[in-house]
């Protein structure tokens, strides 16, 4: 089987790759089905590819026939089915076709049932699907005739939409987003300075307390040394200079955590 899957993609591989290309694969018994044959099998795809054909009337898309489909499938019937069923977008993006149409024969209760899927192949993406049932073959040729035509109109309706709406590759988004950081504005540095400034004054508020701290112990070292007993102006000073170094130690204390404060919170909300 692995023999056979790489010959095939070889085969597919060296195909003409051909833009605006819808492959049409054979319709696939899911499972043994009585009184149909290979003939009436291969009627329902050529009906397929036909609708195929009159749903894009002139407008640039090539239709594989069966004859292009069957150089291009491996010759085991198994893996045929295999590949047709499972792999259908891979075969449609090796022969270089933009869309791939498969189906399926099987029964549902006592009626025949067949069902068409068509993929966009470079996404993989279903484009639509179809179900028709019948008693007999020549209903289902009849509804084929009847709801193919708009399962394949939508490969326009696709086509359509990716020129309307392209998307940028990565060129594009890379200097539109050079654009955009360009056009924005820049953010202030108003906040930025405004909390350094807060900080430089509270770290001075903090330094000229500890100073005053300093002073303080100085005045009242001086205070404490005085004769008791002895009160006199210059025994008033000392503790007036003590007294007076503490109530600034506290402003410096109180004013710098204050204005640190305020600027951590600048800081952080801005």
């Amino acid at each position: 089987m692995l023999k056979h899957l790489l010959v095939f993609l070889f085969c597919v591989a060296t195909a003409t790759h051909a833009a605006n290309t819808l492959a049409v694969l054979e319709i696939i018994p899911k499972s043994e089905i009585e009184d149909i044959s290979i003939t009436e099998m291969r009627h329902l795809t050529d009906e397929l590819r036909k609708q195929a054909v009159l749903a894009l009337p002139n407008k640039g898309y090539s239709i594989l026939t069966r004859d292009n489909m069957l150089a291009l499938m491996p010759p085991d019937e198994k893996e045929a089915e295999c590949l047709a069923e499972s792999c259908a977008v891979e075969i449609g993006r090796a022969i270089g076709a933009e869309y791939i149409s498969q189906g399926s024969l099987g029964k549902f209760g006592s009626e025949l049932s067949v069902s068409i899927e068509l993929y966009e192949t470079m996404s993989g993406k279903l484009l639509g699907s179809i179900v028709m049932e019948s008693p007999d073959i020549k209903g289902l040729l009849v509804a084929i005739r009847e709801q193919a035509p708009a399962l394949f109109s939508r490969v326009e309706t696709s086509k359509a939409l990716k020129i309307e709406d392209p998307k940028p590759d990565n060129s594009q988004l890379s200097i539109l987003n050079s654009q955009l950081t360009q056009d924005s504005p820049k953010k202030s540095n108003t906040p930025t300075w405004i909390a350094i400034s807060l900080d430089v004054l509270g770290a001075a508020a903090l330094g000229f307390g500890i100073y005053q701290h300093i002073q303080k112990e100085k005045f009242y070292k001086d205070y404490k040394g005085m004769p008791e007993g002895k009160p006199g102006k210059e025994y008033d000073t000392a503790l007036k200079k003590a007294n007076n170094a503490q109530d600034l130690r506290d402003i410096g204390f109180i004013a710098g955590g204050v204005l640190l404060g305020a600027g951590i919170a600048v800081h952080i909300w801005f």
